[in-house]
């Protein structure tokens, strides 16, 4: 039974249910209530069911998009993750692919729906985009130089969006949530090169073209390094854009509480010798991209609230 519920990984599973909840209840429900005060009106928005059936439509898809995953990855998993993948175990491809393909189904049916009743019509392809984006890295772009690694980046990215998107009223101040967006585009992005540097031994034998397979580990390293240094500057340009003049919270302690992870990781990186040492930069690279989502609570407290 374990091994079956891990097919969907759980646990990423609540990490995204907790993108969403931080992005509606921490940045755009404080914004429609400071335009309540503000108007005496309060803005259009989705329900809690609604908030709630989009929530489910996404973690319908991702849950496809990890049984997918382990449908394609049945050889590579034999050596990268031995014991460790139940497809054509505990559960047979067939049956596995099929509840991939009634997940998609059923995430992209439900999120067409809710975006013809929020009025947000062209946002209704962003569900089966996911899904057929999530199928096509499994199936093919996983194991092309870079391509799948900007699609996970990229879905990365639109996870912490969707809510935001879904919201008519609050585009006007959709950057703030932007602003995760790339900070979630680009930690994702460094994640998945760290654990194609991880996988590389079950990557090369299933002729795979990674980046780490192609160039080398110390060129990866090197692209490592510069897009966790590119990252962090991002940071510190908003962070400075929004703080440098805040009397509420100085910006050299923002930067310092960012930089420390960024900083960490990187060293990880670049003395990772072995695969154990590779697995434990990716999970750490996990770490800070959760590190900088719960970011939105402090946003709240101080600022919204």
């Amino acid at each position: 039974m374990f091994s079956k519920l891990r097919l969907i990984r759980p646990v990423n599973l609540i990490i995204i249910a907790l993108i969403l909840f931080l992005v509606r209840y921490c940045i755009i429900m404080p914004a429609y209530i400071t335009e309540y005060n503000n108007t005496g009106t309060f803005p259009a928005h989705l329900s809690k069911i609604e908030f709630f059936i989009l929530l489910f439509a996404t973690m319908t898809i991702a849950a496809g998009g990890y049984i997918i995953n382990d449908v394609f990855d049945v050889h590579i998993d034999e050596v990268n993750k031995p014991g460790k993948n139940p497809v054509g175990k505990s559960i047979s491809v067939q049956a596995a692919s099929m509840t991939a393909y009634i997940l998609f189904t059923a995430g992209s049916v439900i999120g067409i729906a809710l975006s013809i009743k929020a009025d947000v019509p062209a946002m209704g392809f962003l569900l089966p985009f996911s899904a057929v984006s999530l199928y096509m890295y499994s199936s093919h772009f996983k194991r092309r130089l870079l391509t799948g690694n900007f699609i996970i980046a990229l879905l990365s990215a639109l996870s912490v969006m969707i809510v935001a998107l879904f919201e008519q009223h609050f585009y006007p101040n959709i950057q703030f949530v932007l602003i995760y967006a790339v900070f979630a585009f680009i930690i994702s992005l460094i994640r998945e090169i760290i654990k194609d540097a991880e996988d590389m031994e079950g990557d090369e034998r299933s002729q795979c073209k990674t980046f780490p397979i192609l160039y080398g580990i110390q060129r990866t390293k090197i692209l490592l390094s510069a897009l966790i240094t590119i990252n962090l500057f991002i940071i510190g340009y908003f962070l400075s854009l929004y703080f440098y003049t805040n009397t509420v919270i100085s910006f050299w302690y923002l930067l310092g509480l960012f930089a420390i992870p960024f900083v960490a990781l990187g060293y990880l990186v670049t003395s990772a010798e072995t695969k154990k040492d590779f697995h434990y930069a990716s999970v750490f690279a996990k770490f800070v991209m959760l590190y900088g989502i719960l970011t939105m609570v402090p946003f709240y407290w101080y600022f919204l609230k």
